[in-house]
């Protein structure tokens, strides 16, 4: 059985990789491998700067922190272990990322703040 997650905000222009699905993510001890191991980590963010523009905003409305890919539920804050409430999990590059950031995938009508049933 393959699940994928897919996030296709309307009249963003995705790429294919992402238009075809979003994978679930890679978990261990219950929480993405990305906020376990710093490398993984690391390596996603790269590709999010690298690839899709990931850095400051100059739009504070149009910030990774309001964004339909943030992750912010009790369970993924306990997984990264940042109480400062400025780091949240981006659901599309699978990586642990600052709430006032953005990238070209921007999407508004986050953060997820709730585990949906």
């Amino acid at each position: 059985m393959k699940i994928e997650i897919k996030i296709s905000p309307d009249g963003l222009d995705l790429p294919k990789e992402i238009q075809d699905g979003i994978p679930v993510d890679k978990m261990q001890d219950a929480c993405p491998v990305a906020t376990q191991d710093p490398m993984i980590n690391a390596e996603n963010k790269q590709v999010a700067i690298d690839d899709f523009n990931y850095g400051p905003s100059t739009n504070p409305e149009e910030a990774c922190g309001s964004c339909t890919a943030y992750n912010i539920t009790p369970e993924m804050l306990e997984c990264i272990g940042d109480d400062s409430g400025m780091v949240g999990y981006c659901q599309m590059y699978k990586f642990m990322c600052a709430a006032d950031n953005v990238c070209d995938s921007y999407a508004s009508g986050g953060p997820i703040e709730d585990l949906v049933a």
